[in-house]
């Protein structure tokens, strides 16, 4: 990505599928222009625990995660 591009999503935008930030991340991922996204915490990629590792196994596939301030579970249910 160039200097001063970025993702964002609403607060609480519901299901990463259906968030366009997020869906944009993984589109460039999978053109090759980005090889990862970096969040502030977990609950940035969602706060249900299933879409979580959801979204954790495809990245583990295509790209990577890294997790800034990392909550051990905290805050997904």
């Amino acid at each position: 990505m160039g200097a001063g591009q970025s993702y964002v999503d609403h607060h609480g935008a519901g299901a990463p599928a259906a968030r366009p930030g997020w869906c944009g991340v993984r589109q460039q991922i999978l053109a090759g222009y980005a090889d990862g996204v970096v969040v502030v915490t977990a609950d940035v990629i969602s706060p249900h625990i299933e879409e979580y590792r959801q979204e954790l196994d495809w990245f583990e596939h295509k790209g990577f995660v890294a997790v800034v301030i990392p909550e051990a579970g905290q805050g997904l249910a």
